[in-house]
């Protein structure tokens, strides 16, 4: 399993709930890309399938041999499905988690773009004041599933205003999408690889309300990308899925794994889990 986190500040660290999780199953690689967290600042202005490569020289450079199953969060699933598209032999399922899609996601930053370019200019400011890290530690500290380390962790990464000057750098791997792939599809289909795609259903609210527009059938498209999909909407979920349901998410990739190991995909744990939000994991 690897991790692909979202964009706008996202960091790996996030995912480690879901990584301890899956751990018990499956061997789970989480990773900053170029710039985030810990990770060394990027070359600027590479592309999506740059960004596919880089993490294909760290998998290589670490010994972690393929196939793949790849989970790819908000941003990073168009990084994740750009790994597919460019080593298909070495990617057997995929997990997509509230994940952009080009016939959505390239209009509307367009429209949203400088946006959320100022917003990671603040947060930077933010940081490099410690009225980031000021804020989020009471926040941090209630957060459940991550031990003292992991929370420490967190609070640096808000410290370092290099973290969100990177995550501003990996927007422009718009101008590096030709044209071609900002359509749907354009990051490639996949066959019939296994594919489950998880979808918040959480309403967004003022300047950010835009990206609701045409996002239900942005997943749909998402879905239909392969011809062994499920598409299942989590009841309460917002879009940082990871955070908020860490058990929802492992249930959908120990059912993407059982399917790439010639099973049916049997996604019924997931919608019991997805249904209701107060729902424990089965003992299985």
């Amino acid at each position: 399993m690897v991790f692909e986190s979202g964009g706008g500040g996202g960091s790996a660290v996030q995912d480690l709930v879901v990584q301890r999780l899956v751990s018990a199953f499956a061997r789970a690689i989480i990773y900053d890309r170029a710039g985030l967290g810990w990770s060394d600042p990027p070359p600027p202005g590479r592309s999506f399938l740059e960004r596919a490569d880089d993490l294909h020289a760290l998998l290589k450079a670490t010994g972690e041999a393929p196939p793949y199953v790849i989970v790819g969060s908000s941003f990073g699933g168009l990084t994740a499905r750009a790994f597919a598209f460019r080593y298909p032999d070495e990617v057997v399922g995929m997990v997509l988690l509230d994940a952009a899609e080009e016939q959505k996601y390239f209009p509307t930053m367009a429209r949203m773009r400088a946006w959320h370019e100022d917003e990671l200019k603040t947060e930077a400011g933010r940081a490099a004041s410690g009225e980031l890290r000021r804020r989020a530690e009471p926040l941090v500290q209630r957060a459940r599933g991550f031990t003292g380390a992991e929370k420490a962790w967190l609070l640096d990464v808000l410290s370092r205003p290099g973290h969100f000057l990177a995550a501003l750098e990996e927007l422009s791997a718009i101008d590096a999408t030709p044209p071609k792939m900002q359509q749907a599809g354009g990051f490639g289909r996949l066959g019939d690889m296994p594919l489950i795609v998880l979808s918040a259903d959480k309403p967004v609210t003022g300047d950010m309300a835009v990206w609701q527009e045409g996002a239900a059938e942005a997943q749909t498209r998402l879905a239909a990308l392969s011809s062994h999909s499920a598409h299942i909407t989590g009841v309460g979920l917002g879009h940082s899925i990871a955070l908020e349901r860490p058990t929802l998410v492992a249930a959908a990739i120990a059912a993407v794994l059982k399917a790439v190991a010639g099973a049916p995909l049997d996604t019924s744990e997931v919608q019991r889990l997805a249904a209701d939000p107060t729902a424990v994991p089965s003992a299985e």
